[in-house]
């Protein structure tokens, strides 16, 4: 009973610090330029039961464009057999080996995490080293080159097993390769709501742009009072290129139009969703095809410089448009 308490704990820990990481990766997906993070830690335990937290936290920094940096704080460690003088192991000489060998063992899977992470999303992990500031050098530094290759499986069964990925240079002419070393199986199908709204929320705070959808992003303000304006995000669609389905003689499809506001600083301010449920008979979407539509959405601000997101995507071709823009406001 008392390990299984040491043992939750723990895991509670390892999801607790995920989490945070993840947090921080949403964080920096939303500042502009080259992103990066480092991660200083002694490492941490990851039990099979938050692998899936740890993958989440890889692919999220990953379609975020976030590099995760990590430095062993432990430095050069080893593992003193029994403890050191200060400690009374209390256990007798035929028990002192395997106590010294799963010691090691656990200080060693400790820093698996961040070796994980580091690969995983192209950083670099600095380990088995005194020189910390050798080491915050190598790892705040930028990378020269950075490769972004991706997969979709086949006949993938919702079972949670490991996958090994293995990626390979033919004639590296002495070129150091790390890659992700592989990847854990869903264990049930995602709900497409859900998966939506996360694909939604990771295209607003990212900065990468996407033209799945015509749309044209314009933006206009009007200062109502020396401290106050207001911002209209203008979305032009044209409709024509969008999929319907014809349910009961109608052409069905949903848009979903997200707008939002960063500071020049890349910290969210404000934002707003709009959902546009087309059930069109085939005469006006015959109308509609010959025109563009334009969807407003207005925010109160104070005066500044801001970053204007706004994404959009449809519910029938799952399709995605997102754009930035700019606005400041004297």
């Amino acid at each position: 009973m008392a390990a299984s308490r040491q043992f939750n704990n723990g895991d509670h820990e390892t999801r607790v610090s995920l989490d945070v990481i993840k947090d921080v990766v949403r964080r920096m997906s939303a500042m502009p330029g080259q992103r990066s993070v480092i991660l200083v830690s002694p490492g941490f335990f990851t039990s099979f039961d938050v692998q899936t937290y740890k993958t989440d936290v890889i692919d999220r920094a990953i379609h975020a464009n976030v590099i995760i940096n990590a430095l062993d704080a432990r430095g050069l460690w080893t593992v003193i057999p029994g403890g050191d003088a200060s400690q009374q192991s209390g256990y007798s000489s035929a028990a002192a080996p395997i106590i010294a060998q799963y010691q090691h063992m656990g200080a060693s899977v400790e820093g698996d995490v961040l070796a994980e992470l580091a690969d995983g999303t192209g950083g670099i992990f600095f380990h088995d080293s005194n020189d910390l500031d050798g080491g915050f050098k190598r790892v705040a530094a930028r990378p020269e080159y950075l490769y972004l290759l991706g997969f979709s499986p086949q006949n993938l069964k919702l079972d949670g097993s490991f996958h090994k990925l293995k990626v390979t240079v033919k004639e590296s002419l002495k070129l150091n390769l790390q890659a992700r070393r592989g990847y854990y199986a869903p264990r049930h199908v995602a709900d497409p709501e859900e998966a939506a709204k996360q694909e939604i929320e990771d295209a607003l705070f990212s900065r990468e742009e996407m033209h799945d959808l015509p749309v044209e992003l314009h933006t206009q303000f009007f200062k109502a009072t020396e401290n106050s304006a207001r911002v209209a995000v203008l979305a032009r669609l044209d409709l024509r290129q969008i999929r319907y389905r014809k349910v009961d003689g109608r052409n069905r499809n949903d848009l979903t139009i997200v707008s939002g506001l960063f500071d020049r600083n890349g910290n969210y301010v404000t934002g707003s969703q709009k959902l546009i449920a087309m059930r069109l008979k085939d005469e006006t979407l015959e109308n509609k095809l010959r025109s563009v539509i334009t969807v407003k959405t207005s925010f109160e601000v104070k005066p500044g410089t801001y970053l204007v997101r706004l994404v959009v995507r449809d519910a029938e071709g799952q399709l995605m448009s997102a754009q930035n823009g700019a606005v400041e406001i004297p």
